[in-house]
């Protein structure tokens, strides 16, 4: 029996990006990896990337060129909003998305060719790839002596290795050898149905002046488009070679069988096809083009118990877990585990038992943090996806959130730096209490909407720079953190879609644009309001009034200022102590009234 160093069950995208990986960074280890697939053609989802796993690919793995010569360039998310009766044109439909190429790239991927240029690429450094070779068995010695059974040409093979690494995706090959659980996701219950299209025209062919110089004559094909309905919402992904992928996530509880939709979630290709042509925008970008295949999962969220083991195992990708592909983080959680599993056998070659069982022990609780943290992102959001109204709100600060608390951390090769990963952790409850919170806002300000029947209301001829929400942080990214700037960004973020929030629930005008409002509403402040009820705003009023007044004590000593008090309803402030009519009672109320008026320069905000 033949003894290797590491052997990775499959070669798609996070087994191919491991092995380079390793054999970039661990030149001296012997790398095997198992591929069941005689030749890898078959399409596979998952063809957008963001900037994580961008960056992955570029900084750690030298695959820039290759990238820019090979795939596709992307133009950032994109998002389009329709009318209840979906038959909008697509130039009137809403809009969130960029108007010039991101700051950090990212990428449309064609897998199955990144995939066999993997193969490619991994041989010619050094890795043995053997295709064909399927995994039968796999005997786990926690001394490091691992045992591998493979099939390949008809016959049945070994090899001995002291780490082995999953990446074969939803087969969970070792998590179920070793009864490791996979749970099914309750907390989401979603499916999704795809396929490639041959001839589409894209979204560049619409000529009409006013919308493509809304984005500047930016390049919208792109994108990763999505098209925002209640309960469901379709992409459309280029990819090179004059593919598109299109497909629909949707919310069985919302859309599918036995919930009563009048369009039910697609399972079949005819279901597919009808599903889609039952969209004007859709079905007008999909005139003439040809579905090439079909494929889909009847469930789309899974987690498991374990990752990373002190055994001398771990899992990457799709073997491990997945959340949901809205936000396209797939790949990204790919880049981290694949990073992870790097550290953990540098630290094993090392002799650092300590070290070793330090690092698996705070990359697997990350990691379990980590998909719970992106599942909240989407809990319970199916219903708010077709309100551009609302979901602006939500995307400004998912998008913020995610420049600021995922992406700069790894580009400054913090993610991997245990110290660092116990503080996060120690954060934990607060992030997710976070976005559990801010998560029943957004599902509470939907039902408003829809018992209103204002949810479809913007849903036409508006447009929302998508990248606004984060360009004051493009240029600071990179290997040094500024801290300070950080929590500043969290509180920011929070406290003027928060106050957004209050302000179309209860019907304050100018509310998340108020200085005041905003600077009240830190992250901390933001999570005591379990419900947005008259009563707690008055309370912040109330608060920001005796802040108010200690100021204007402060700037006017003589002037006997007693109170200063904000009024709702739009009604301005009000100020006791000095004499009515008098000067000093007109100078005071006059500085209130600019205190209360002082714009916080506020994205969330939108003058109507």
């Amino acid at each position: 029996m033949r003894t290797v160093d590491i052997v990775i069950i499959g070669s798609g995208i996070a087994g191919g990006l491991l092995a380079r990986q390793l054999r970039l960074t661990c030149p001296d280890l012997g790398v095997l990896v198992l591929e069941a697939a005689s030749a890898i053609v078959d399409h596979k989802v998952g063809e957008s990337t963001v900037e994580v796993a961008a960056h992955y690919m570029v900084r750690r793995l030298n695959l820039g060129t290759y990238l820019y010569q090979h795939q596709l360039p992307k133009n950032g998310l994109r998002f389009f909003f329709d009318a209840e009766g979906k038959d909008l044109p697509l130039p009137r439909m809403s809009e969130i998305g960029s108007d010039h190429m991101p700051f950090h790239p990212s990428f449309q991927l064609e897998r199955a060719r990144l995939e066999r240029d993997l193969v490619a690429m991994n041989r010619a450094a050094g890795a043995e790839v053997e295709l064909g070779a399927k995994v039968i068995d796999v005997a786990i010695d926690g001394r490091g002596r691992h045992r591998v059974v493979y099939e390949q040409g008809g016959e049945r093979r070994e090899v001995a290795c002291r780490w082995v690494c999953d990446a074969s995706g939803r087969r969970h090959v070792l998590l179920r050898k070793l009864g490791v659980k996979v749970h099914k996701e309750a907390r989401l219950n979603t499916a999704a149905a795809w396929g490639r299209y041959r001839g589409v025209a894209g979204l560049d062919a619409v000529t009409e002046p006013a919308w493509r110089s809304r984005v500047r004559h930016t390049s919208r094909h792109l994108s990763t488009n999505h098209f925002m309905y209640d309960g469901y919402w379709i992409w459309f992904i280029p990819l090179a070679g004059d593919l598109m992928s299109v497909g629909v996530v949707f919310d069985k509880d919302r859309i599918g069988e036995g919930s009563g939709a009048a369009l039910p979630g697609p399972r079949t290709r005819a279901e597919l096809e009808r599903f889609l042509g039952a969209h004007r925008a859709v079905r007008d970008l999909l005139e003439g083009a040809e579905l090439e295949d079909f494929q889909g999962y009847a469930h789309l969220p899974y987690h498991a118990d374990r990752y990373f083991s002190t055994d001398r195992y771990a899992v990457t990708g799709e073997a491990g877990a997945f959340a949901d592909p809205f936000y396209s983080p797939g790949s990204d959680f790919i880049a981290t585990s694949n990073e992870f599993i790097t550290q953990m056998i540098l630290a094993d070659v090392r002799g650092d038992r300590a070290g070793f069982e330090e690092r698996v022990a705070a990359y697997d609780a990350y990691h379990r943090f980590k998909y719970d943290s992106t599942l909240r992102l989407y809990e319970r959001m199916y219903p708010v996806f077709g309100c551009f109204e609302l979901y602006r709100l939500k995307y400004l600060l998912d998008f913020n959130n995610y420049y600021n608390l995922v992406l700069w951390p790894f580009m400054a090769d913090r993610v991997t730096d245990v110290g660092w990963i116990r503080e996060e952790l120690r954060l934990a409850d607060l992030v997710l209490r976070a976005l559990s919170t801010m998560g029943d806002h957004f599902a509470a300000l939907a039902r408003d909407l829809r018992a209103r029947g204002e949810y479809f209301a913007q849903n036409e001829g508006r447009f929302a720079n998508g990248l606004n929400g984060v360009e004051q942080m493009e240029t600071r990214l990179g290997p040094a953190i500024d801290e300070g700037f950080r929590r500043e960004q969290v509180d920011r973020a929070y406290g003027s879609v928060f106050a957004a929030l209050l302000e179309r629930r209860l019907g304050e005008p100018s509310l998340s644009d108020r200085a005041r409002v905003v600077s009240e509403l830190r992250l901390p402040q933001v999570l005591t309001f379990r419900d947005i009820t008259p009563e707690r705003l008055a309370r912040l009023l109330s608060r920001i009034g005796e802040r108010m007044t200690r100021e204007l004590r402060g700037e006017f000593p003589d002037a006997g200022v007693e109170r200063v008090e904000v009024r709702p309803g739009g009604g301005g402030v009000s100020v006791t102590g000095p004499a009515e009519g008098t000067k000093a009672h007109g100078e005071v109320l006059s500085r209130a009234q600019a205190l209360w008026d002082a714009s916080a320069g506020s994205l969330a905000h939108v003058a109507l």
